[in-house]
């Protein structure tokens, strides 16, 4: 991601929204009894962006419900402004760091969480920001229900090599991966604005499926 201009109305923007919910940390373990009213699974992603992943799974799937999380309220702006995303009952949108994600989920509160084209945070010293390091796993399994899983999504291969040896040194359970995802012609597969882009240069989508469990956890 480029760096992002402030916008110093985005905060305003986002509370004129009702699928905004501005202090998420009242509704730790009360998600689906106070903010969906419904016992639907729960789906989550981690660095929403500009929404359109979320805004179509959302669309296309009501009967789950869907939590679009960014760290950056410049960015969900661009997911509140979609047409007609208040009448997705399923869909809320909160603005809090990746860090911090087990304190607004209890434990196996979510169902399934995304990773899509996450920064790669290329430096071997910023490893620990990668989210999907053993750091974060530590946190996915705390809020993920021994069913769950996790989908990333990205173009770096470098960034999808280090997920894979990391995940097979630590014993990690893969359940899908590829090196071309759309040349599987996975129908069921919403694309990012980030991978219609990048893949229309002829960039190759990786993704992974795996939960969060490992051998020393």
């Amino acid at each position: 991601m480029g760096r992002l201009r402030k916008n110093n109305e985005a905060l305003n923007i986002l509370r004129k929204c009702n699928n905004f919910i501005e202090d998420p940390s009242k509704y730790k373990s009360l998600w689906n009894k106070q903010v969906f009213k419904n016992n639907n699974p729960i789906h989550i992603e981690i660095g929403t962006g500009k929404g359109k992943f979320i805004y179509e799974m959302a669309s296309l799937n009501k009967n789950i419900n869907y939590i679009a999380i960014d760290k950056y309220d410049t960015v969900l702006i661009k997911l509140v402004k979609k047409e007609s995303i208040e009448k997705l009952n399923n869909l809320k949108i909160i603005c809090i760091d990746a860090n911090d994600i087990d304190k607004y989920f209890d434990n196996q509160e979510v169902d399934r969480i995304y990773l899509n084209f996450s920064d790669p945070w290329p430096k071997a010293r910023h490893a620990k920001r990668r989210l999907t390091s053993i750091n974060f796993l530590d946190l996915y399994s705390n809020i993920l229900n021994n069913k769950g899983h996790i989908e990333f999504k990205t173009d770096n291969i470098d960034f999808f090599n280090y997920t894979v040896e990391l995940f097979n040194e630590n014993k990690v359970k893969i359940l899908f991966l590829t090196y071309d995802l759309h040349s599987l012609n996975d129908h069921f597969n919403v694309k990012t604005e980030y991978e219609e882009k990048f893949s229309s240069k002829g960039f190759k989508i990786n993704k992974i499926i795996f939960t969060p469990f490992y051998k020393n956890k």
